[in-house]
């Protein structure tokens, strides 16, 4: 299973989550900045390096290791330090390792023992993160990598039936379900996106709707405000309440939407629906 395109992207969008996963306080995240360094020399690349704001902090070399490789930590410090010489950077310095479970890491490599030993060196095992962390926003996607295949789409259902009661934010929520398909195809490498997508859309057709809705009501309300300012009366409020109510219907008519859902949503009647679908 690859997954270094999701983690970069994931701790790209949700740095906050690196530093909970680290035991540090996710507020931390504000002071860094997320991304992925290649080293020219050797053509390194880390997974991820969190540089700080400050002049004073530690910065983060990230690497996320899901294959075991009995070399890894060696190569891992000779990309970190490649880096120290080419850069010469003056801050202080920490390295931390993510691995699935327990089982894939290498083991603690002579070498390095000093670094381990002092904290500089730290491996998160997902697989042993506190329960309430993989239940929470968004690292419950990580659950997508420890599931077997065969629970991998219940999980996926059960991250995206959860989504609306947890993110709110319309651009969190597209970002959320984009990486969670890309992590099933990286998952069921024998199933399509297509496939994937037909799985979930029930799920993400109840979201979708449920978003179409809070924006009407939203919109309408506004409406109804302005155009009862303006006209004084109610009925002046009606006509801007049905104008929006039309405008909006012709936007859902134009995705797709069914009569029927439209119909719901805005509260014209069927027949003054089907008219605009005509129109």
């Amino acid at each position: 299973m690859r997954t270094d395109s999701f983690i970069q992207r994931f701790f790209r969008e949700f740095p906050e989550t690196f530093f909970l996963m680290i035991g540090e306080k996710a507020r931390k995240a504000a002071g860094y900045k997320f991304k992925s360094i290649e080293v020219k020399e050797q053509s390194f690349r880390f997974d991820g390096v969190f540089l700080p704001k400050s002049r004073r902090a530690a910065f983060f070399f990230f690497e996320a290791q899901f294959q075991k490789k009995a070399d890894f930590y060696t190569r891992f410090m000779a990309k970190i330090a490649l880096h120290l010489q080419q850069y010469q950077t003056t801050n202080p310095w920490r390295a931390v390792v993510l691995f699935p479970r327990r089982s894939i890491d290498p083991g603690v490599h002579p070498h390095y023992w000093e670094l381990f030993g002092s904290g500089r060196l730290q491996r998160v095992y997902l697989n042993e993160l506190p329960k309430k962390y993989l239940e929470r926003f968004p690292l419950n996607l990580f659950r997508i990598i420890l599931e077997p295949k065969r629970n991998a789409v219940a999980t996926a259902e059960k991250i995206v039936r959860q989504l609306p009661d947890n993110i709110r934010d319309q651009k969190a929520q597209e970002t959320i379900v984009e990486m969670l398909i890309n992590l099933l195809m990286s998952k069921l490498t024998d199933i399509s996106r297509k496939e994937i997508e037909k799985m979930l859309e029930p799920l993400l057709s109840d979201i979708r709707k449920s978003r179409a809705y809070r924006e009407f009501t939203r919109e309408g309300k506004r409406e109804g405000i302005r155009e009862g300012r303006r006209e004084g009366i109610r009925e002046g409020s009606r006509e801007g309440k049905i104008k929006k109510a039309r405008e909006i219907a012709k936007t859902l008519l134009k995705k797709k939407m069914s009569l029927e859902f439209v119909a719901e949503v805005t509260g014209l009647s069927a027949a003054e629906v089907r008219a605009l679908k005509k129109s």
